[in-house]
C-alpha cells in the first residue's frame, strides 16, 4: 500500500495572501496525524508556523471528518484504515523574509516547512503538485517530474522530494520575475529575481558567475546537477538563507549603485553560496536529519556561520571581486567590533551557538553585555585558526586544506560531523601534530572568553593592528543614543561603564549635559570638549520623572584599527600573504 501523501499547493487567491494546501494520504489506523514545522534550517529560532494556519478541515472523499488541534502545531483526523484522507487548510502569505512566505498579485514566494504540514511516522518520497496562475513561471531546486499541464487559467506542476528534508529545503519563487542562466563546467545555474531598483541585470548576473566561480574554485567539487539564485529586491531589505541547491537572497532594490552597498549584496549572496558546501554538506551532526518540532541544538555554528563569514570577503578578494586593501579594511573592522564588544568576555563561541535559538534572533538592550555573534567573531576566529594552521604547519597549510578534508569526509549523504573533538583531531591531521596547542586554541577562542591577541597572528603574513583613536573624543560614560524625533534615547548602557555605575539605565531620555540640552547628533561634539576624569552632571526621564545624575567621564577606549603591512615583512611573510590573498604585499604592489 501506498502511504506517501500527496500535497497540492494552490495559488488561487493572490489578493488575500493565501496559500491553499491540500494533503491527502492513505490512512494505515483510525486516524491520520499532521504537525507544523516550528522553524526551518538555516534560520535558528522557533517561528511556529502554525500561527498562520487557518480553516482546516478533512475530508475522506465529499464526506467532513473529524479533525481536533492536540497541541499548537498538531492536527488529527479520524478516520478508517484505508481510508484517504484529504486534510486542507489555508496559510496566510505576507511576511516578505527568506524564512517565511509572501503572496500577493505579483508573485508567491514559500518556504515549504512554512506551508506543508508533516505526517507522523512517514520517512518516504513526497510528491508535490502546485498550481497557479497559467502566466506564471516556477523557480526551485526539486526537479520537474513532467511538464507543466494547463487547465485553463491554472498551470500545473510536479514534483517529488526524496524526504521531508529535502522537501523543507527547497523554496518556490512563482510568477512573473525575470530569469537569467549561465553554465560553469556544464553545469546550469539559474539567476530569478522579483522585483525592481537601479540594477543592471546583465552586469548583476555576471557578477553571480564570477562570486560562483570563485567560490567553486575553493572546493575540490561541485556536489549539485543545477542551481538556482532567488533574489528578492525591496526597500532597505537585506537576508540570505541557504539550501542544499539554491539560495534566497533579499536585498535593498536601490543597493546597486553605490559600491560598498553593491559590495554587501554580492558579499551576501558569495556567503549563501559557500553554504552549499559549508552547512547543507560539511555540517555538524546535529544539523540533518532535523527534527521540525523543536530546537535542533549544535555548539558549532562558529564553523558553519563563522567560517562561511570569514570566506565571504576573502573569496571575493581572490576573485578581484574587492580590493585587498577593502579586504583588509573589513576584516579590521571584524577584529575591531570583537575587541570592543563587551559580551566577548561574557560568552563563548561555542554558547553563543547552542544559545542561538533563544539570543541571537532576540536581541535586547542587554544583549551586547552578555553575548556575541557566532558570525563576526566566529568570522574572527576562523582568520586567527588560519594563521596560527600556517604557523603550525611551517606555512606548509592552511584553512584552505581544512575543508578540503572536510569536503572529502562529510557529504551530503554522510551523518555531519561530531561534536566533540574531531575537529581539534582533522586538523592536527592536517597540520602533522601540534595537538597540544589546538586544544589551547580551541579551549581559548571557541570554548572560551579569553581576551583574543591578535599580533600574533597578523604577523604571519607580515600584518600588524595598529589602535588608534581617531577623531573620537577621548573620554565616555558608556552609552549608545538614538534620536527619535525631539526625544533622545539611551538604548544601551555598557557593562562596567562610568554610565552604569551612576545608575544611568536603557531607555532613559537623556535630557541636558551639564545644564545645557542635548541630543544624538551634538553628543560626540560635547563629548570632546571634556577630559577623562570629569564629573559631568545629566539630566533625564525616567518614566517621566526627572532623575540629575553626576557622572564621573571614563577614558574612551582606542576604537579605530587598521592592518598594515610591516616595515620591512620577512620573505616567507611576503610568500604566506600573496597564498592567503592570492595577491602581493603592499611592499611588493
Amino acid at each position: 500500500m501506498n502511504t506517501a501523501p500527496h500535497t497540492t499547493i494552490r495559488i488561487v487567491d493572490p489578493h488575500a495572501h493565501l496559500i491553499d494546501v491540500f494533503i491527502s494520504a492513505v490512512s494505515t489506523t483510525t486516524s491520520v496525524t499532521l504537525r507544523m514545522p516550528v522553524w526551518t534550517p538555516g534560520s535558528y529560532m522557533v517561528r511556529e508556523y502554525a500561527r498562520h494556519v487557518r480553516d482546516v478541515r478533512a475530508m475522506v472523499g465529499d464526506v467532513a471528518v473529524p479533525i481536533i488541534k492536540i497541541d499548537k502545531r498538531s492536527w488529527v483526523a479520524t478516520c478508517q484504515p484505508g481510508d484517504v484522507v484529504t486534510v486542507q487548510y489555508r496559510v496566510y502569505a505576507y511576511d516578505l523574509t527568506v524564512r517565511t512566505n509572501h503572496v500577493d498579485d505579483t508573485h508567491a514566494f514559500f518556504n515549504p516547512a512554512a506551508v506543508v504540514m508533516q505526517r507522523d511516522a512517514y520517512a518516504g518520497s513526497l510528491p508535490l503538485t502546485v498550481e497557479a496562475p497559467h502566466d506564471w513561471a516556477v523557480a526551485t531546486q526539486l526537479d520537474l517530474v513532467q511538464q507543466p499541464t494547463w487547465n485553463g487559467d491554472v498551470t500545473r506542476w510536479e514534483y517529488v522530494a526524496s524526504d521531508y528534508d529535502a522537501l523543507y529545503d527547497a523554496p518556490f519563487e512563482i510568477g512573473t520575475h525575470r530569469r537569467a542562466e549561465f553554465f560553469i563546467a556544464g553545469v546550469l545555474h539559474e539567476v530569478v529575481i522579483w522585483g525592481a531598483g537601479n540594477e543592471d541585470w546583465p552586469a548583476l548576473v555576471r557578477d553571480i558567475e564570477r562570486c560562483t566561480r570563485a567560490v567553486q574554485a575553493h572546493f575540490a567539487t561541485i556536489p549539485y546537477t543545477r542551481y538556482t539564485y532567488i533574489l528578492h529586491l525591496a526597500d532597505g531589505a537585506y537576508g540570505g538563507l541557504e539550501h542544499c541547491n539554491s539560495t534566497v537572497c533579499l536585498v535593498d532594490r536601490w543597493g546597486f549603485t553605490r559600491p560598498r552597498d553593491y559590495e554587501k549584496i554580492l558579499g551576501l549572496i558569495t556567503h549563501e553560496f559557500y553554504h552549499t558546501w559549508n552547512v547543507k554538506r560539511i555540517r555538524p551532526a546535529p544539523l540533518g536529519p532535523f527534527a521540525y518540532g523543536t530546537e535542533n541544538y549544535t555548539r558549532m555554528l562558529w564553523l558553519a556561520e563563522g567560517v562561511t563569514s570569514y570566506y565571504d570577503n576573502l573569496i571575493m578578494c581572490r576573485a578581484g571581486i574587492i580590493s585587498h586593501t577593502r579586504y583588509l579594511e573589513l576584516l579590521a573592522d571584524d577584529l575591531r567590533t570583537v575587541r570592543r564588544h563587551p559580551g566577548s568576555a561574557v560568552q563563548s563561541l561555542s554558547d553563543a551557538s547552542f544559545d542561538a535559538w533563544i539570543r541571537y534572533y532576540r536581541p535586547d538592550e542587554n544583549s551586547n553585555n552578555v553575548s556575541v555573534s557566532y558570525y563576526i567573531k566566529g568570522a574572527v576566529a576562523a582568520f586567527l585558526l588560519d594563521m596560527h594552521i600556517r604557523r603550525w604547519s611551517d606555512g606548509t597549510r592552511s584553512l584552505d586544506d581544512v575543508m578540503h578534508v572536510l569536503e572529502h569526509r562529510y557529504r551530503l549523504e554522510a551523518p555531519g560531523i561530531p561534536e566533540d573533538d574531531t575537529m581539534q583531531a582533522l586538523i592536527a591531521e592536517v597540520v602533522g601534530g601540534h595537538r597540544p596547542a589546538i586544544d589551547l586554541f580551541f579551549a581559548q577562542v571557541i570554548n572560551g572568553t579569553d581576551y583574543l591577541a591578535y599580533s600574533e597572528a597578523c604577523a604571519v603574513v607580515g600584518l600588524t593592528d595598529a589602535w588608534f583613536s581617531g577623531d573620537d573624543p577621548l573620554c565616555t560614560i558608556g552609552v549608545t543614543l538614538r534620536q527619535d524625533q525631539q526625544r533622545c534615547l539611551i538604548t544601551q548602557v555598557r557593562s562596567g561603564s562610568a554610565a552604569e555605575a551612576a545608575g544611568i539605565a536603557p531607555f532613559d531620555e537623556l535630557l541636558a549635559l551639564d545644564g545645557s540640552r542635548i541630543d544624538a547628533t551634538r553628543w560626540k561634539a560635547r563629548m570632546a570638549e571634556y577630559q577623562p576624569g570629569t564629573m559631568v552632571t545629566i539630566h533625564t526621564f525616567r518614566r517621566d520623572e526627572l532623575r540629575i545624575t553626576h557622572v564621573q567621564l571614563d577614558a574612551a577606549p582606542l576604537d579605530k584599527m587598521e592592518l598594515r603591512s610591516v616595515a620591512y615583512p620577512s620573505g616567507e611573510q611576503a610568500a604566506q600573504y600573496a597564498q592567503w590573498l592570492r595577491m602581493p604585499t603592499e611592499s611588493e604592489g
